[in-house]
Formats: structure tokens, C-alpha cells, sequence
């Protein structure tokens, strides 16, 4: 085990965030920061947000990942989610963490995010490993058995964060120990009368694209548990694809979000040649919820579009906004 870091230089209090109710193994907890003036609150004490973001693909310092910068493009992302989000529940970091799992990428994926006053939690992903990230990350939460997976109690809500990454195993996976952690949340939810939202990396419907070779293993079985528990769930959101879609895996709501790295085109049965891949528009998730009314917004901070003579449409300033129910 690693020293803690003393990050007194840098004038921060580091404060914990738990959730009593829920069993974690942490050998530090997960935090969020706090200056000396408090976090902006919530727009609104029944409304529920959460920020996502996935497919960061870091790498160690003084490295570029072959075709693109995404260490920038992450700092950006961050940037963008304290200045639109600041009023944000929660922050889920959603797999993908490190391209290549190297020691000094998770050290600097801990140093970026830092500088975010939201709380925060982590999963992981395909290229992630488990046991590199556990030895070198600076705060972890896991389930039980060693998993990074965790569930936050929010504003009615119950969110659970999947880790749908098995080491060695491109399309991850969900064995038995992983799903009857899931389902004694699920249950627990239930009993709770709260709404579930759900966060893995591996993206689990098939989007009739290439990339369902390499979605989900046998996603049947995580569909199976989800259902049969009889919680309410609102929204299942996934990364790993590439690509930002909406729509439904086995009757529930699915959203995809294209992340931190490259955006492939939608590729759709019938083509063949070379799919397309671009450097733009690079998404984070915004999920709002009233708790009968769940939104997956598409937040652009990379190849966003010029936005258009603001005097064209006089109706867009100080706009009202519907009361939540």
C-alpha cells in the first residue's frame, strides 16, 4: 500500500462522501473538494443531476495516444462540466479510465479531477486494469468481493455504478458474485421506494452496429437481474461504443454517449467499406430526473458547433423554466 499523499500544498479541504446504507470496501474514500466558499447548490431540491463522463483514455504524462490529446480534451471536459454543471449531484467517471492501464495515467486522471467541486465515483472498463488501478489510484470505493462499483442515495433516487470491466475480456462480463451485489441494491431500492439509474462502461443494446461484436457479454444476464428485481428503473447509461445514441435494451431506457476519445459514425447494417471515425463532437452525459420524467442531455466540449446570431432568436434569454412536479 502507497502513502497517502499530502496534498495540503495545494490549500484544499478533502471531505468523504458515504453512504451508510451501502457496504463498500475503501481504502480511501471517495471525496469531493471543498474551498472555502461552499459547492453551488442544487438548482432544485426534488431534481436530480448527474454529469457522466467515459472513454477518457488517458495516458501517462508527456505521452500523446496515437491520434489525439486526451488529456486535454479531458481538462476541457472538466472545465466545461464546473461551468454549465457546478450544480451537479453527482460526477460518474464511467470506465475507460486509462488507455493502456499505465500507473501515471490513473495518478494523473486523480489530478485532474481534483479540481471538480461535484462528488464524484469511478468505474472501469476494458482497457482498464482492475489491479493497477487499486495499487495506484488515489481514491477508489469497491463493492465487497473487490469490484469498482458503488451506489449513491440521491434525491430520491438510487445510483448504481456498474463495473462491467473483466480483466483480459474486451466485452467485460457480470459473474455471479457482481450480479447478486446488483441485485441486493436492486432489492434494497425497491423496499426504499426509490427510482434506479444505472452507469456501467460496456455498452449492453445492440445498436445494430459493428461495435455489438464487442459490447456487453451475454448481457442477458445483467438484463435478467435488473428486471426480475421489480425496482423502478428510469435509465441505463453506457459508454465504450463510441457514439452517442438513445433507445431501449429489453423494454428498460439506454443511452450511450460517445465520451473523451474519437466518435465513429453511425455505421448501420448494409455498409460496408470503412466506417468513419472523427475527432468531434466530444460528449459528456447530463441525466436529470424529477423521478417520473428522465432526461440523458448530449453536453458538446469538443467540435461544438458555432452557435448562430443570438439576435435571431430574441425569445432565448432569461427563459422560464416549467415548475418540477
Amino acid at each position: 500500500m502507497r502513502p497517502h499523499r499530502d496534498h495540503t500544498s495545494r490549500q484544499r479541504l478533502w471531505t468523504t462522501l458515504e453512504n451508510p446504507t451501502t457496504p463498500l470496501v475503501s481504502r480511501k474514500r471517495n471525496w469531493t473538494l471543498s474551498l472555502d466558499h461552499p459547492r453551488t447548490s442544487a438548482s432544485h431540491s426534488k431534481l436530480l443531476k448527474i454529469v457522466v463522463m467515459n472513454d477518457l483514455h488517458l495516458v501517462a504524462p508527456g505521452t500523446r495516444r496515437p491520434n489525439m490529446d486526451t488529456t486535454a480534451r479531458f481538462a476541457v471536459a472538466l472545465r466545461s462540466a464546473a461551468a454549465r454543471h457546478g450544480d451537479a449531484d453527482l460526477c460518474v467517471f464511467a470506465g475507460d479510465i486509462a488507455d493502456q492501464a499505465e500507473p501515471e495515467a490513473y495518478r494523473l486522471f486523480d489530478s485532474l479531477r481534483r479540481a471538480l467541486l461535484i462528488p464524484q465515483c469511478v468505474t472501469l472498463g476494458n482497457h482498464d486494469d482492475r489491479n493497477v488501478y487499486l495499487t495506484y489510484a488515489e481514491n477508489f470505493e469497491t463493492d465487497p468481493n473487490g469490484y469498482v462499483q458503488c451506489r449513491r442515495d440521491i434525491k430520491g433516487h438510487c445510483v448504481l455504478v456498474l463495473d462491467s470491466s473483466e480483466p483480459g475480456h474486451e466485452r467485460g462480463g457480470f459473474p455471479a458474485p457482481k450480479l447478486a451485489w446488483v441485485a441486493e441494491q436492486l432489492a434494497n431500492a425497491r423496499r426504499s421506494g426509490l427510482k434506479v439509474i444505472v452507469i456501467l462502461h460496456h455498452n449492453p443494446a445492440a445498436l445494430q452496429m459493428p461495435v455489438d461484436t464487442y459490447r456487453l457479454s451475454a448481457p442477458s444476464d445483467l438484463l435478467a437481474v435488473l428486471k426480475q428485481s421489480g425496482a423502478d428503473i428510469l435509465q441505463v447509461i453506457a459508454g465504450h461504443c463510441h457514439i452517442s445514441s438513445a433507445g431501449s435494451w429489453g423494454g428498460l431506457p439506454c443511452a450511450t454517449l460517445a465520451g473523451n476519445h474519437h466518435r465513429v459514425e453511425p455505421f448501420l447494417r448494409g455498409r460496408t467499406g470503412r466506417q468513419q471515425c472523427y475527432e468531434g463532437p466530444a460528449h459528456y452525459g447530463v441525466v436529470v430526473s424529477n423521478g417520473s420524467d428522465c432526461a440523458v442531455h448530449f453536453e458538446a466540449y469538443v467540435g461544438e458547433a458555432d452557435p448562430m446570431d443570438g439576435t435571431l432568436f430574441p425569445r432565448k434569454v432569461d427563459q422560464a423554466f416549467e415548475e418540477v412536479g
